[in-house]
């Protein structure tokens, strides 16, 4: 990959501080929000593995932060079917268009998203069988839609989960399922030099940022941020799906 400018360098390293800062904060929204720009100035395949690279390392640094807070009689349940899920993903992918097929995943997620917000304040009792579904949702979206996220929020939201657990667990499955998708490319990013420094010290900063950031914002308050950032995602995926279907 050429060397890039100065102005791509500075593009890159505002789209994944705002994304670092996001996945901190509220747990997620990493590749929503710096996946725009980094498609945009590297192209798809290429934008794709700095996405999959930078948001594994940002979902592991968390962890590390985090771990005492990881839900593990759910995250034995949702990590795994989340591995699970990216196989029928896969196949879908392989047997069917994909434009209708983002259209029909995103359509789910959202009305999932929009029945866990009708459910104001009421909350289903948390199970093996929906942690399997809200893992197997994610790692299939995670393939088909491009984003993992909203799968695990509709559950989430939908058991009342706690959201310093929530935030914990969830990059426990960032990590596995971002590596699950660079070991399917068997590619890694070709970024220069410069691009990786930029790239981890925007990572870096944004973490900080989101550190403090969550030490000011209650669970609740925080939880309605995932949920915003999650329907977002799935609009964003929808809407690619219908520009692919017409």
């Amino acid at each position: 990959m050429p060397e890039p400018s100065l102005l791509v360098l500075l593009g890159m390293a505002a789209s994944v501080f705002v994304g670092a800062l996001a996945q901190r904060a509220t747990g997620m929204g990493f590749a929503l929000l710096a996946s725009p720009f980094l498609v945009l100035v590297l192209g798809p395949f290429e934008g794709v593995l700095v996405i999959n690279a930078a948001g594994l390392l940002a979902s592991l640094l968390v962890l590390v932060q985090l771990w005492r807070d990881v839900d593990w009689p759910r995250a034995a349940v949702l990590v795994p079917m989340g591995v699970v899920g990216t196989i029928p993903g896969a196949i879908a992918v392989g047997l069917l268009p994909g434009g209708p097929l983002t259209v029909a995943v995103s359509a789910v997620v959202i009305i999932g998203l929009l029945a866990t917000m009708a459910l104001r304040g009421r909350t289903l009792p948390s199970s093996p069988a929906l942690a399997a579904g809200g893992g197997l949702a994610s790692g299939f979206m995670n393939v088909t839609a491009g984003v993992g996220g909203p799968g695990v929020v509709v559950y989430a939201r939908a058991t009342g989960w706690e959201h310093h657990h929530f935030v914990a667990t969830a990059q426990l499955q960032g990590v596995v399922l971002g590596a699950a998708a660079l070991a399917a490319k068997r590619s890694l990013p070709s970024l220069p030099m410069s691009g990786w420094i930029a790239l981890l010290l925007a990572l870096g900063a944004g973490l900080l940022a989101g550190d403090a950031l969550a030490r000011r914002v209650d669970g609740p308050a925080a939880m309605r941020v995932v949920v915003g950032i999650a329907l977002a995602g799935a609009v964003i995926a929808l809407a690619r799906g219908l520009a692919a279907t017409l």
